[in-house]
């Protein structure tokens, strides 16, 4: 198949990963956008503006016969699903049976992005897909709820579906987790940590969406779960510090209590990328942080 004829519909485009990854690959893939919220990709690719939670979307996928599907919508961020738990299960449980149903129709392979918050607490060991989950959060618990669902369904179908569970993605395109500290550092000359202690993994966008691009094109890949991160595992306060390191100002940092939703480590193992994909992330932790600071300094 050329790629050119592979339809691609994401569900959350517009977002940060989804919309990295049609802005570098619009000229390789026949893209379809499914999203709630407007955007800039009317040039590049088609939008459909609908939520994940409305049942038409199942006929609305039916429609497009899409080959593969790369379902990023949902509600992220952790604080936004404590304070908004149903809406969570809502768009990340409900939305996603929803996409599935979809995906049934047109026998259309689904490429799930979920988290590594669905391990929970892993206190100094890496975590590989095979261990069992105990998410303690509610984003956590809502990614394991419908990676289930997927699974289950798989059972009883043709469904064949690819589960990324995704370490803290970082980069140019979003002002959510850490990035929200680099803007902060660059607007503010100060930081707010939660905590600091965390020991937590890191992976630049480009290489989350070189990723996803591998996935795709390896057609062999069957019913397979991977966790997609790097070799870059530190402590959130050694991240503040390279930071710092990095600008020529000043900045004040202010370490503030750690919510108990935030897990306190994880590293992930990350053989099966290394092995089945043949892929290690090739910004290293410095080199990301620095060129997200550069983008800030440009576009902000």
């Amino acid at each position: 198949m050329n790629n050119k004829n592979m339809k691609i519909l994401l569900t959350g485009g517009e977002g940060f990963i989804g919309s990295s990854f049609v802005k570098k690959f619009y000229k390789e893939f026949d893209f379809v956008i499914i999203s709630s919220k407007k955007n800039d990709f009317k040039k590049i690719a088609k939008t459909e503006y609908l939520s994940i939670t409305n049942k038409k979307i199942i006929k609305t996928i039916e429609n497009l016969n899409p080959d593969i599907v790369i379902h990023l919508a949902g509600l992220s961020g952790l604080k936004k699903c404590e304070t908004e738990p149903e809406k969570a299960f809502d768009v990340n449980v409900n939305g996603t049976t929803n996409v599935i149903k979809g995906c049934l129709k047109i026998n259309a392979k689904l490429i799930f992005i979920s988290t590594r918050e669905v391990y929970g607490s892993t206190i100094n060991k890496e975590s590989n897909e095979n261990d069992s989950l105990n998410p303690i959060n509610i984003y956590g618990k809502t990614k394991m709820e419908a990676e289930k669902i997927i699974q289950n369904t798989a059972k009883n179908s043709k469904l064949n579906y690819i589960i990324l569970r995704l370490t803290n993605v970082y980069g140019p395109g979003t002002n959510s987790g850490v990035n929200y500290m680099i803007k902060e550092s660059l607007n503010e000359g100060k930081i707010s940590v939660n905590g600091g202690e965390q020991v937590l993994n890191f992976i630049f966008i480009e290489d989350v969406i070189e990723l996803i691009h591998l996935v795709i094109l390896n057609s062999k890949l069957f019913r397979q779960i991977f966790n997609i991160g790097s070799k870059d595992t530190i402590s959130l306060k050694k991240f503040v510090e390279i930071l710092i390191g990095l600008l020529n100002n000043k900045v004040d940092v202010e370490f503030v209590k750690k919510p108990n939703f935030e897990s306190l480590f994880f590293r992930p193992d990350i053989k099966k990328q290394q092995n089945i994909l043949a892929y290690n992330s090739k910004i290293s932790l410095k080199e990301g942080i620095n060129k997200t600071l550069q983008y800030m300094k440009i576009n902000l």
